[in-house]
């Protein structure tokens, strides 16, 4: 007898099938294990067929798809290229990067991304995002501008023509140009309780909460970027909306006092610094209370 059901009680809430089989037929013979593990992978492919289920190849393949092309995206978008701050991008996504390291020389020679149970080498998401080739890939979306040389015109000889007097202005003459106004705050779309909230951070704290957030603790479901729109929150003030994002996160930590704001000698950096610490908190499940019983 086999009994087969399918759970959701993994660490990532990934539905998995789990089979129970006996190994003693009906006529009372003993089956052999050679292959069982192949064998229980064609059962449950037989399962998931059965019931119109997604199989486990499908899906694997459906991810490795997703993250290619967020990688692809995610060097678009990079003015210039660092490594570092790729990864940082990769994981503000909620994807998990393992770098690797020589260990003789501590070179960086590779790494691994996936999300949940789906983990792939980069050479498995794409050649071009290998650690040996990343760099060039970047160069090949970003190209540099062709500059076209010029040859100098040859100097041609004309008739000197006898120079009319020009009558002179006193008036000053006015630049009609005006100088282009510098951007000092960069737009973030925020999910705020299913509505989509367009906020803007100035560009003097903008790297601090998207370079020094926090990884998530290990018992928390929000990723990097929850976490960095609550910060964000916080420091524009928007207190309710800070506490909505946590909560849709899995967050359960007590919000800010009605004190909460801005000091009156506080350096920016400083207080956006403060602000992801608190989002971090916020971030955090709720404590299980112990019940007592006699």
């Amino acid at each position: 007898m086999s009994v087969a059901a399918l759970h959701r009680d993994s660490k990532s809430g990934t539905l998995h099938l789990h089979l129970d089989c006996c190994r003693v037929d009906n006529d009372g013979k003993t089956n052999d294990v050679h292959d069982v593990h192949i064998r229980a992978m064609r059962a449950a492919e037989i399962i998931n067929a059965r019931h119109g289920w997604e199989q486990p190849q499908e899906v694997r393949e459906m991810r490795q798809q997703d993250i290619a092309e967020f990688c692809e995206y995610t060097l678009q978008k990079m003015d210039s290229f660092d490594i570092d701050r790729y990864f940082d991008m990769l994981r503000m996504k909620g994807y998990e990067v393992k770098p690797k390291y020589d260990t003789t020389n501590g070179k960086l020679v590779g790494y691994t991304i996936g999300k949940n149970a789906s983990v792939f080498k980069a050479s498995a998401i794409g050649r071009k995002f290998m650690v040996s080739q990343l760099e060039a890939t970047w160069k090949k979306m970003h190209p540099k501008p062709t500059q076209v040389k010029m040859r100098p015109a040859s100097p041609s000889v004309s008739p000197a023509r006898p120079a009319r007097p020009v009558a002179q202005t006193t008036k000053p003459t006015q630049s009609n140009s005006k100088p282009l106004p510098v951007a000092t705050k960069t737009a973030f779309n925020v999910n705020v309780g299913g509505e989509m909230k367009r906020i803007y951070i100035p560009n003097t704290v903008k790297d601090i909460f998207l370079n020094e957030v926090q990884v998530p603790d290990s018992d928390m479901t929000a990723s990097r970027e929850d976490i960095s729109h609550v910060g964000m929150l916080l420091f524009l003030d928007m207190i309710d909306a800070a506490t909505t994002v946590s909560e849709s996160c899995g967050g359960g930590g007590s919000a800010p006092s009605s004190g909460w704001g801005k000091d009156d000698d506080e350096d920016e950096r400083e207080r956006a610094r403060r602000c992801l610490q608190m989002a971090h908190a916020m971030c955090k499940p709720p404590q299980k209370r112990r019940s007592f019983h006699r």
